[in-house]
């Protein structure tokens, strides 16, 4: 027998048609009948399939209709898994993420349930699906209302009598600010997180009709910033008893920094430095994230050593990952763990793929089994996890170490070839690599 293939709007229509004749006690039509049939027959034999335990879940979504029974090639296997995709979302799904939709209701006015069919004369209308028409429309980012608060004055004594503002008109910067707290972190969400200049917000601003120049912008920019900085720092103190921490950093640029002169943090003697770099930094405290951001002339490790320096004595030792630059690594303390980044560890072979597609083909393999394991161990609380990477991924890690010791050996990799300093970073960094194995 045939699986009845139907659409969601088909069978939409059809709920739709038998509420209705079971409302209005009317028959269905046949077509509906031999339809309602088939569905029911289909499942019938679903049913059948899965009692016989003879059915594959790919197998199970095309008995029910969920995927076409055509199937396209996949592509070769011969080529390596590199990278794994990320599940790409629909166009619809991507707008319905970004619009936050604001529901409006319209009633037909002419039309109630239960009339006569105006077209036909010989139907009653019945209540359906709401017909849905999304519009998006556009504002500007800043919104200038002027509220015109009625007063009165004794002709006495001269008394005047102003007209309160509403509760959330106050609350949203208080009663005599002209610029309220959601105005002012919208002017530095536009200016820090989406890069507009100061300037250029100054002249979006006055084609939509809201003037406000950069220097005014600038002015409530700081107010967020003094805002949030006893909250940065607050943030900060309770980093420093983290349970682990990760970091990496990336550079940018601030206009005005040049070089400086900073004591080194391990001979504490003066070095001129220039390069900008913003630090990230995770920290979990008590199975909560936090999340700092760091934008100087230094790097990461200056700015976990800044973390670290409140660290209380009698806390255990952390877990630190980063990648295995030694500008990542802090000074205050000596008691921690460092795992490294095996994704900075895989990706020194994976951008040699071209040049060694064979030797770096089994590299990527391995590591695959490495990835494999890690979402196998989703929802494992962490010493379960730690047991399963244990027993599961550390031979894998120790054979890619015997590996690329056996390649340098015999020479068949060059020992300062491209192929042969990504071996060599792994075996030098291999108690870092492997550290998720360990603790």
């Amino acid at each position: 027998m045939i699986i009845k293939e139907i659409s969601e709007k088909e069978l939409d229509a059809l709920i739709m048609r038998m509420e209705s004749a079971i409302e209005n006690d009317i028959s269905i039509t046949k077509e509906d009948m031999k339809l309602w049939l088939e569905i029911g027959l289909s499942f019938a034999q679903l049913n059948e399939h899965l009692a016989d335990n003879d059915i594959t879940l790919h197998k199970l979504k095309k008995l029910a209709g969920l995927v076409s029974s055509s199937e396209k090639l996949k592509g070769s296997e011969d080529k390596p898994k590199l990278d794994k995709p990320e599940k790409q979302k629909s166009s619809k799904e991507k707008e319905e993420k970004v619009v936050e939709h604001k529901e409006c209701h319209h009633k037909l006015e002419v039309f109630s349930k239960g009339d006569v069919c105006p077209k036909c004369g010989k139907g009653k209308l019945y209540k359906y699906k709401p017909a849905i028409t999304v519009r998006v429309s556009g504002n500007s980012p800043l919104v200038s209302t002027k509220h015109i608060r009625e007063r009165l004055r004794c002709n006495a004594c001269g008394e005047y009598f102003t007209a309160q503002l509403p509760k959330e008109v106050v609350e949203d910067g208080g009663e005599d600010k002209q610029y309220t707290y959601s105005a002012r972190a919208i002017m530095a969400i536009y200016r820090y997180f989406g890069g507009l200049p100061l300037h250029r917000q100054e002249s979006v601003g006055d084609l939509l009709g809201v003037p406000v120049n950069a220097s005014t912008i600038l002015d409530q920019v700081e107010k967020v910033s003094d805002a949030g900085n006893p909250i940065f720092n607050h943030l900060k103190k309770i980093s420093a008893d983290a349970k682990s921490y990760q970091q990496d950093d990336t550079t940018n640029r601030i206009l005005s920094a040049g070089k400086v002169m900073i004591p080194d943090r391990r001979t504490g003697k003066p070095k001129e430095r220039s390069g900008v770099y913003t630090s990230g930094i995770i920290a979990e405290v008590d199975g909560k994230k936090i999340v700092l951001f760091n934008t100087n002339i230094g790097h990461a490790g200056e700015f976990i050593d800044e973390i670290l320096r409140n660290r209380n004595a009698n806390a255990p030792p952390p877990l630190i990952m980063s990648d295995a630059s030694a500008s990542n690594k802090p000074t205050v303390i000596k008691d921690y763990h460092l795992t490294l980044c095996n994704a900075h560890g895989r990706r020194e072979f994976y951008d040699l793929y071209e040049h060694f597609p064979d030797k770096v083909k089994w590299v990527l393999k391995k590591y695959g089994i490495i990835w494999d394991n890690e979402e196998k161990c989703t929802g494992k609380n962490a010493e379960d996890r730690l047991k399963y990477h244990h027993e599961n991924s550390l031979p894998v890690m120790l054979e890619i170490k015997t590996w690329g010791e056996t390649m340098l050996e015999t020479k068949e990799v060059e020992e300062n070839s491209a192929l042969g300093k990504a071996i060599k970073y792994f075996i030098g960094n291999y108690d870092g690599l492997t550290a998720f194995c360990r603790f």
